[in-house]
């Protein structure tokens, strides 16, 4: 359906990528290095976000000949994170997760690209379209990430000119998010795997200092495994502070020092 003075049916039919899907999916290369460039040197999921704005961006604007802002949104369950090229697209991200409208939310609820490339003459989203116009915005257009898990995420471009996303310039738009797609998921499967297996090492060390404390105190009391155990708890209690610690101040008073195991190696 053709709202009046929208040049783009919504959402508009999703084109081909140049070199058709299978040409997209055979560049291993570019996603490998996506993927790299999401994950090395990122310290959190903000910033291999950050990166994928702006690597988005640089792709749309050479595909433009022009310059193309991006905001990225990622939302899983009822957390979202948002990332962009610079204050404009990231407040714009987050003023489309405020209203529950604008080119995102209809690209994840559709799985199609959105475009506007007259806003002045576009009908949809009013209080967004406002702030776009304001931000010295005239033409926008939203792609969806395909991810697994219940995790959703869509790209938004913004350009300052009318008409800067045709069907040409969308299909490199498709052909980057194909990419971006498996590279992100990739990224987020890697960040759980490795807070996972931090949580299990802390988890396993915790155990550790607490076993032996415990060990240390059935020597000294000639008490069972469960009364050292309680006394650690009481004294956990007591001083408001974690197991764990009150077992390495234990292991820490020993005459030759905290013993050692295999996670210190």
């Amino acid at each position: 359906m053709t709202r009046p003075g929208n040049p783009f049916p919504t959402p508009i039919d999703a084109p081909q990528a140049p070199g058709g899907a299978a040409g997209v999916a055979d560049h291993n290369g570019l996603q490998e290095g996506l993927l790299l460039d999401l994950v090395t040197g990122c310290e959190s999921i903000t910033e291999s976000l950050e990166t994928l704005a702006r690597l988005a961006g640089d792709t749309l604007s050479q595909a433009t000949d022009g310059i193309a802002d991006c905001a990225v949104m990622l939302q899983g369950g009822k957390h979202a994170t948002l990332a962009g090229t610079g204050d404009r697209p990231r407040g714009l991200a987050s003023l489309e997760l405020e209203l529950g409208e604008g080119p995102m939310t209809d690209a994840l609820a559709s799985g199609l690209p959105v475009a506007a490339n007259h806003l002045a003459a576009d009908f949809r989203w009013p209080q967004y379209r406002r702030q776009v116009r304001s931000a010295g915005y005239k033409s926008i257009l939203a792609v969806p990430l395909q991810l697994d898990g219940g995790a959703q995420s869509a790209l938004a471009f913004f350009a300052a000119r009318t008409a800067a996303f045709p069907q040409a310039v969308v299909a490199a738009a498709l052909g980057f998010a194909d990419l971006a797609s498996r590279s992100l998921g990739l990224a987020l499967e890697l960040r759980e795997a490795r807070t996972s297996a931090a949580d299990l090492r802390s988890a396993l060390e915790s155990r550790t200092s607490i076993d032996i404390a415990c060990g240390v105190i059935m020597a000294e009391n000639r008490c069972s495994y469960r009364e050292a155990f309680g006394i650690i708890s009481k004294a956990s209690s007591h001083r408001n502070i974690k197991l764990r610690k009150v077992a390495e101040d234990i292991l820490d008073k020993l005459p030759d020092g905290a013993p050692r195991t295999h996670f210190d190696h």
